[in-house]
């Protein structure tokens, strides 16, 4: 018998790799629920070129530890730190225009 059991609660979908993964993850939670919503579990270590950026989010109270999606040009999505200065001013600066 495996020793693996099925998830009650959550399932996990993946948007890239496990290791060093800075994607959001995109938790789909069960039927009835509110709509799937992005949680962060690695930021990025590197600061993102403002220009590279379309847009943010904040992500959801529900998720382990707070986070900011910043969507580049390109369409990828990349978690950031709120806590971080240069996060907070990309932020001011996307709700500002």
């Amino acid at each position: 018998m495996s020793s693996l059991r099925p998830l009650n609660s959550a399932l996990l979908f993946l948007q890239g790799s496990f290791a060093g993964c800075t994607q959001p993850i995109l938790l789909s939670l069960p039927v009835g629920s509110d709509p799937p919503t992005s949680c962060c579990f690695t930021y990025t270590a590197k600061k993102i070129p403002r220009n590279y950026i379309a847009d943010f989010y904040e992500t959801n109270s529900r998720c382990s530890q707070p986070g900011v999606v910043f969507t580049t040009k390109k369409g990828r999505e990349i978690c950031a730190n709120p806590a971080e200065k240069w996060v907070q001013e990309y932020m001011d600066h996307f709700e500002l225009n």
